[in-house]
């Protein structure tokens, strides 16, 4: 009925599926663990060792909103009535029934509503005086009490599930620790990430840790799936098999909107066997529209249930006739009168708000009655009393190894090292190679040290960071960033390769439900893992949305979190040589649509660029919760390794700055502007013709561009010393990337027309051999030296030309 109301009063939001949900919800949060229920605190719902809650179906989040409005009022009521602090939970953490009147609405519109309709003192109102009014997200968020996921869109909530299992047998929980519960409906089931769940899930041997309870009603949002979607001919759609098919242990219920049978299969699920690593998939036939005191489709009073895809949103009017009869039917039950709802829809906003506060409480006052309020306090409280702050797992708490002092990049090692290294679960010794520079003349392209930044990682951190990167890792050079090989849980928990299938969307699902949890009590204290996941660069983008949902649940957790790593392989147009569906310049753009500063991009062009820039971007995000998500940028081929002793900044670590100077201009010459240089082929073939163009007097400052937020983050003196503020007015750039994007922001109104970019004609190049299609892109030694002395030849033209537009301003 409470969730009912939010709607009826909203005018928004979703019906059908959210009642679809909760027997399934309610049955979970109160059967107890030891039933199969959640271990979990209402009074301290984050806690790192309670189960994890998921909502990936996040549309249906009114049947939690209600539950836990409920619940904060059960334990409110039960507090205010005894002082025993047993029953007190934190209202800046608890949802109550004031928070109805934020369903779906904004934090600002909150802060001044019942201010701007003169409800500030009335006494219907008073709960929102302790904290204000709660802003309630239409779809599922990692901040909602017991969520733990952000549940939108489709399908994306569920698909971090096997990662959120694997963190707990990766730290070293008992079998019987922390398990992860995520409610999902079988139309989400058909998105690509979540489909891609059911292989990652089983390849990790998360077991019964993992519990996806599946909602099976047959209705999505505007069609049903089958009979709609899926001729009904095709009876071999079946959703089970579709489970068994993928080898997890598939539990059903016959009907999913029982209780009795929903408490039966909880327990069944709790008594599976913990040593079959099998994950578990609940299937349960529910009604999407599910009314308690419906009688063969019919709801007394009103006739035809709405049940099915038309239930899916909330389209019925104020007070209409379907919603009386509902409340009609709870009115029956409980002996208590609702307020004008047999009046018709309320116009008035002021009143709207009186109405809707004055029927919640109508609602909650059942709680009044025949000892419910005491009894779901009590049983809150029971349950929550189970978790204990009890460390429960293998690695160390105290500290962050993240944070450890050789992860500097002032500390990193310039020559070769080797290190011993010790598994703490079998006593082998090994001992590891780690090159993180190497000396001038090399050949070894970017790739080749990525496998060796994420090695020395482990050695420092005991191996916390974890790889997952499909049978694409040896060809990324993640394959031999482990130190013991494969994980397994069985038998060998140390090893930190993820074993995947090439899945890119589930395997960054994977990642995210690694990093985004930690093991330490302490909120500011992280205790977990880091995370890596890559493929090539024009592919990524398939990575991307579940990505950006992870930086918004990373911006808003109370706890700090682990940082997710992507690895854009075989960027730039060199892929191209697989083809022209490996043409990697446009899609490595989407790793900079984040909000800025939540993300650090690095494009690498030396190989000795990687070790700095990388260590410089970890510093950061260890000791910076708003970074969540580093983004590495690599190419496929191999060059020699530059020779630093002639570039303007000699420093082998001068990556770790952003931007460096490869060439100064010329003292005593007249300057010719400023190139930023950006790309492995690109930088390449642009330093080789250094020399022609000193000898051809075009003088030129030459910019590396590695990182725009590293070089965000350096003193004004160095920016201003490298780019100063007029020289975005004087630039071009040469890139393998795309004139879409520069590896800097504000840059002046000709930079485009001077550019040199892989998109020149704005077409898709044709592919072949490397050095062909870094010819097409008009990137060769010659296109690159063309480009700079026309840039230069004709600067007093691009001033001038720039001067006049600003004056005709005036």
């Amino acid at each position: 009925m409470t969730l009912v109301l939010l709607g009826n009063y909203a005018q928004t939001g979703h019906f059908g599926g959210p009642l679809a949900y909760t027997p399934y919800n309610v049955a979970t949060h109160l059967a107890g663990p030891e039933r199969g229920g959640l271990r979990f605190d209402y009074r301290r719902p984050k806690h790192p060792y309670s189960d994890k809650f998921m909502l990936a179906g996040g549309h249906c989040i009114p049947t939690c909103y209600a539950l836990w409005m409920i619940m904060g009022q059960a334990l409110e009521r039960r507090f205010n009535a005894t002082g025993d602090r047993r029953y007190y939970a934190d209202p800046e953490v608890t949802i109550l029934p004031i928070d109805a009147l934020g369903f779906r609405r904004g934090a600002g519109a909150m802060k001044t509503l019942l201010q701007e309709q003169g409800l500030a003192d009335h006494p219907l109102f008073a709960q929102a005086k302790a904290r204000g009014i709660k802003a309630l997200a239409g779809h599922a968020e990692s901040i909602d009490v017991t969520n733990d996921v952000n549940g939108g869109p489709s399908g994306v909530g569920v698909a971090t599930a096997a990662g959120k299992a694997a963190f707990w047998d990766v730290v070293g929980a008992s079998l019987g620790g922390p398990k992860v519960i995520a409610f999902e409906g079988e139309f989400a089931m058909t998105e690509g990430h979540a489909q891609e769940l059911k292989t990652q899930a089983l390849a990790l041997k998360v077991g019964k840790r993992l519990r996806v309870m599946i909602s099976d009603n047959n209705a999505g949002i505007d069609d049903s799936l089958i009979g709609g979607v899926i001729d009904p001919k095709y009876t071999g759609y079946d959703l089970v098999e579709q489970w068994t098919s993928y080898g997890w242990n598939v539990h059903r219920v016959a009907n999913g909107n029982d209780y009795p049978q929903v408490l039966n299969a909880l327990q069944s699920l709790e008594d599976a066997d913990p040593l079959d690593r099998r994950p578990i998939a609940l299937i349960g036939k529910t009604v999407k529209g599910y009314w308690p005191t419906a009688a063969g489709g019919k709801i007394p009073g009103a006739g035809d249930q709405v049940v099915g895809y038309p239930s899916h949103p909330y389209a019925m009017k104020m007070n209409s006739e379907y919603f009386v009869a509902l409340a009609a039917t709870f009115e029956q039950r409980y002996g208590v009168q609702f307020q004008g709802i047999r009046d018709g829809a309320v116009k008035d906003p002021r009143e709207r708000l009186v109405q809707f506060k004055t029927n919640m409480d109508v609602a909650m006052s059942v709680l009044e009655r025949d000892g419910l309020g005491d009894w779901l306090a009590d049983r809150l409280v029971s349950i929550g009393d189970t978790l204990t702050d009890e460390s429960k797992v293998r690695i160390t708490l105290d500290r962050d190894p993240f944070l450890d002092d050789r992860l500097r990049v002032a500390n990193l090692p310039l020559e070769p090292q080797k290190v011993k290294v010790v598994n703490r679960y079998t006593g082998a010794t090994k001992d590891v190679g780690v090159t993180l520079f190497r000396k001038a003349g090399e050949v070894a392209g970017t790739r080749r040290g990525i496998s060796e930044i994420v090695k020395w990682v482990n050695v420092v951190t005991d191996n916390r960071f974890l790889t997952v990167a499909a049978d694409l890792s040896e060809s990324i050079n993640l394959e031999h960033g482990n130190l013991w090989g494969h994980y397994d849980p069985e038998t060998n928990p140390l090893g930190t390769r993820v074993k995947a299938a090439i899945q890119e969307a589930g395997n960054v699902s994977t990642a995210i439900g690694l990093v985004s949890q930690s093991a330490s009590v302490d909120p500011k204290q992280f205790a977990g893992v880091w995370a890596i996941s890559g493929t090539y660069g024009a592919f990524t983008p398939l990575m991307y949305t579940p990505a950006r949902v992870w930086s918004q649940q990373n911006q808003d957790s109370r706890f700090r979190m682990g940082v997710l790593h992507i690895l854009v392989g075989h960027s730039g147009p060199e892929t191209a040589a697989d083809g022209r569906t490996h043409f990697g310049i446009f899609a490595p753009q989407v790793w900079k649509l984040f909000p800025r500063g939540q993300t650090i991009h690095l494009s690498f062009w030396d190989y000795n660029d990687v070790a700095p820039g990388y260590f410089a971007a970890a510093e950061i995000a260890a000791r910076e919760q708003k970074v969540g998500v580093i983004t590495l940028e690599v190419a496929r081929p191999d060059f020699p390794v530059a020779d630093r002793s002639a570039f303007a900044d000699t420093d082998i670590r001068a990556a770790a700055k952003g931007f460096y100077l490869i060439r100064d201009f010329t003292p005593g010459k007249p300057r010719d502007g400023y190139v930023i240089t950006q790309g492995s082929s690109s930088t390449v073939n642009l330093v080789s013709v250094l020399p022609k163009l000193e000898a051809a007097g075009v003088n030129v400052r030459v910019v590396a561009a590695i990182s725009e937020e590293l070089f965000d983050r350096q003193p004004e003196a160095y920016r201003h010393a490298v780019l100063p503020p007029e020289a975005r007015y004087d630039l071009m750039v040469v890139s393998t990337g795309t004139r879409r994007m520069w590896p800097l922001h504000d840059v002046g109104p000709l930079t485009d027309e001077y550019s040199l970019t892989s998109d020149w004609d704005h077409q898709w190049l044709t592919g072949g051999l490397e050095p062909d299609v870094i010819a097409e892109a008009h990137l060769d030694a010659p296109s690159i030296l063309a480009g700079i002395t026309r840039f230069a030849r004709e600067r007093e033209r691009r001033m001038t030309r720039q001067r006049t537009l600003l004056e005709n301003l005036a």
